[in-house]
This record gives structure tokens, sequence and C-alpha cells, in this order.
């Protein structure tokens, strides 16, 4: 019994993560059933969003839906240069953040507020990196791969560790 206590932190903190990533993401996968041959509602919006901001910078862009699958064109200067899918939205990162907060977390209040912040911040660094992506994918297509496989899921991921740490030492004291 007392490799059980010795062990009980790391063991709660497991269970509480698995629990949380499974409900969150049943329930988003849920949410997908009611679109399987069609574009849901939140890729939908990521793509007006994102042709948004590239117009606040002067770009002709258009998210327009693809006739075959589910997901947008992107389609920068009249140049069709990448899909929006439903992977782009970033709900699997922000599922395995709010994950990890839930499953660290001590106090449920700060727990619940930094969630929920977190999860604002990567959706908003998200749409930021998509733009980004866009622009390379138009600009410099030759980077296209590295920048796609590469960097960008190397910056979300590096956002989400940065927020983690934050959590860590700032707010769950």
């Amino acid at each position: 019994m007392s490799i059980f206590k010795t062990y009980y932190p790391t063991l709660k903190f497991i269970f509480k993560f698995v629990l949380t990533y499974i409900i969150l993401v049943a329930i988003y996968n849920y949410y997908l059933s009611f679109f399987r041959h069609q574009t849901d509602y939140l890729t939908l919006w990521v793509g007006k969003i994102v042709s948004g901001i590239y117009k606040l910078f002067g770009m002709d862009v258009q998210s327009i839906p693809i006739e075959t699958e589910p997901g947008l064109k992107l389609i920068v200067h009249g140049q069709y240069v990448a899909r929006i899918v439903e992977g782009c939205t970033a709900m699997s990162v922000i599922i395995m953040f709010v994950a990890f907060i839930i499953s660290f977390g001590q106090h449920i209040k700060r727990t619940l507020m930094f969630a929920l912040a977190g999860s604002v911040a990567i959706f908003v660094f998200n749409l930021f990196r998509i733009v980004l992506l866009g622009y390379i994918l138009y600009a410099f297509p030759p980077y296209q791969d590295v920048a796609h496989r590469i960097i960008f899921p190397a910056l979300i991921y590096g956002f989400v560790v940065f927020l983690w740490i934050i959590f860590i030492k700032k707010c769950n004291a």
C-alpha cells in the first residue's frame, strides 16, 4: 500500500488527464458527427476570421467551401494556396491544453479561468498562425513543406507549453 501512496499524485494526475481528455474528445466528436459530409461551423468561422485578417492588411483573400469534401479553399489574390479543414481550428490542441490544466490544477476557480483564457489565447494565436502560413504558401511556395510540417506545429505546441509553464508557476501556487 505504501507504493500507492508514493505514486498517488502521479496516478491522480494521469487519471484526471485521461478522463478529462476522453470527455472533451467525446463532446467534440459528437459535435463533428453532425457534419459528416460538410464543413462544420467552427471551421467556417475560422475561415471567415482568417479572410478578415488578410483583408485588414489589404489583401484579396477568400475562404470558400470545397465542393467535394469538408473544408475551405484559401484563395490569396486569385491563387488557391491551401485548404482550411477541421484540424486547422486548433480544437485538438485546446482539448489537450484544457485536460492538462484541469489535471494539474489545484484551485477550481483559477484553473477554470486559466483554461478558458488559455483556450481563447490558443484560438487567437492559431488564427494568426494560419494567416502567416497562408502567406508563406502564397509568397514562398518552396518553403511550404517545412513551414507546414515543422515550423508552424512547433509554434502552436511551443505556445501551449509556454501557457502550461505560466499556469504551473503563476496560477497554481
